[in-house]
Formats: C-alpha cells, sequence, structure tokens
C-alpha cells in the first residue's frame, strides 16, 4: 500500500507502543474513522496514516500531544539530537578536534543538499561554538544570520532555543533582553517536557552568566530570580550547583566577601559528581576574577 504523507514508521512504534500500555484495543482507538488494518499496520511500519488520522489516534487513546512527544523521544534519538548531545560533552572537555569532525559533518550535509536552510544553521552555530572553544571571536555575519533567522520565526521552539543557548554570547544587549524575553514568555513550553526544561533552564544560565560577564547585574539577578521561582527540581543537579555559582558569582562582584569562596565550594561540588571539565573551567574563572 502506498504510504500517505505526514507520519514516519517511528512514530507508528510509538503509537502502538502507548495503545499496548493502555490496553486499548485498535477499535477503541481508531473508532469507526479509519479501519483497524490501517492502524495496525501503520504501528508495525508496514503504512502510513495521514496527520490529520494521527491527531485522531491522540484523542482517541486520551493522549496529549506534548506527553506523545516525551514519549517518543525517548524511544527514539534523531541524528540531530544526537550530535547535539555529543557537542555539549565535547564543549565541555574543549575537544577542538571533536567539534571540528561534527563541523565537518554539516559541511558534508550542505555539500549533499545545499538548499538546505537548517543544514546551514547548524553549521553556523558549529563555528560558533568552535570559536568559543578556541577562544577567539565568530564572524560578524554568522551573528547576524542567526539573528536573521531568530528573528523570522514568531513562535520559538526547542531548535531555535538551541540555537539562542549556544551562541548567546556573542549577541548584544538588546538582542539579549528581546530574545530573554521571548523565552519568559513561553512557560508552557517548558513546563511540562523535562528536555524542554534542561535546555531552557542552560539557556537562562547562559544569559546570566554573559550578563554577569558584561557586568549587567540588574538583568543577571532577573533571571537568577526567575530561575529560583521556577524552582529547579533535584533531578537538574548541575543546573542547580551552577545556579548557586551564579549567585556567588553575583555577590562577588558586589564586593560581598563570602562569594569567593561559594563559587570555589559549587566548583568543588562539581568536581565531586564527576564534572571534572566543567569544574575546571569555573576555578579558572574563579581565578581571572
Amino acid at each position: 500500500m502506498k504510504k500517505e504523507n505526514g507520519i514516519n514508521e517511528k512514530i507508528g512504534e510509538t503509537v502502538g507502543l502507548i495503545r499496548q500500555a493502555k490496553h486499548l484495543k485498535l477499535r477503541e482507538v481508531t473508532k469507526g474513522q479509519f479501519s483497524e488494518s490501517q492502524l495496525s499496520k501503520f504501528e508495525n511500519g508496514e503504512t502510513d496514516i495521514t496527520v490529520s488520522k494521527f491527531f485522531d489516534v491522540l484523542e482517541n487513546s486520551n493522549t496529549y500531544l506534548d506527553e506523545f512527544q516525551q514519549i517518543y523521544n525517548e524511544y527514539v534519538s534523531n541524528e540531530e539530537e544526537i550530535l547535539q548531545k555529543k557537542l555539549a560533552e565535547l564543549y565541555a572537555k574543549k575537544d577542538i578536534k571533536g567539534i571540528k569532525e561534527i563541523l565537518d559533518f554539516w559541511e558534508t550535509k550542505i555539500q549533499e543538499n545545499p538548499e538546505h536552510k537548517f543544514y546551514k544553521l547548524n553549521k553556523t552555530v558549529l563555528k560558533i561554538i568552535l570559536a568559543m572553544a578556541q577562544n577567539s571571536k565568530p564572524f560578524e555575519e554568522d551573528i547576524d544570520f542567526l539573528m536573521t533567522y531568530l528573528d523570522s520565526v514568531s513562535d520559538w521552539g526547542r531548535y531555535e532555543i538551541w540555537i539562542f543557548g549556544n551562541c548567546l554570547r556573542f549577541f548584544d544587549n538588546n538582542a539579549l533582553k528581546n530574545y530573554g524575553l521571548l523565552i519568559l514568555g513561553k512557560t508552557e513550553f517548558y513546563s511540562s517536557i523535562h528536555l524542554n526544561q534542561q535546555m531552557v533552564i542552560r539557556t537562562f544560565l547562559n544569559l546570566i552568566d554573559t550578563f554577569l560577564r558584561h557586568g549587567n547585574l540588574v538583568l543577571a539577578l532577573k533571571y537568577i530570580n526567575h530561575l529560583d521561582k521556577m524552582t529547579i527540581k533535584i533531578d537538574f543537579f548541575y543546573e542547580k550547583i551552577i545556579l548557586n555559582y551564579h549567585k556567588a558569582h553575583y555577590r562577588t562582584l558586589q564586593n560581598q566577601k563570602s562569594g569567593i569562596e561559594e563559587m570555589k565550594k559549587c566548583a568543588s561540588t562539581l568536581e565531586q559528581y564527576g564534572y571534572r571539565e566543567e569544574a575546571q573551567a569555573l576555578y579558572q574563572e574563579i581565578e581571572n576574577l
């Protein structure tokens, strides 16, 4: 049977896992809106269904879209998500060679499909991350390219926040304020999905770090207070320690004597729990104050 447009076989597999977990029969999920055999073949990766039928399946199984996304992401890691996670690990280690290998990966993708906008965006983000790892400045045209894209998107999702979170150090103060406010307004985006929460929290932490580096204590405190109100959960251990580190850094910049010792304590805690590269970066920052 020819596949209809819109849904891939991995999504069908996830639909099947949810249906079986809820002990629902095929007829309970299709409700006569389309054939049980088509749903069965979709779950087995033999055929496809339309987007409208997919939403019927979610409604008939009492599954919310964000809930489905969370389950899907735990079963399926796409190529970009795997590379993003690997990239974060490489940057923490300042592994220049490894970052260049991922940059080469996107270069190859662009050669295969020169008109693919997101390949070009990914390559540009990699160039900026490489510049940060090498303690150099990226090209202005690369920053402009990313800002032009971010300005063109009226409703940011995970991808746009990933771009901003990785590259915000090189944005000017007006852009930081405007984009930061945009994310502040997306409470629903990060209130329920774990991965979204972590990405937004880390973006806020990067914003705080950047404002502290710029000496803009007013805006740094604004985002510190926002994260305090979010009440970061214990499963975001790393993020909680970094927030405490930034609070101590803020106090240090206000000439409070307890700040430096608290910063050292946070770095030591990260080191004890295996975040050695991250801890060394904090120790270096403390030494440079």
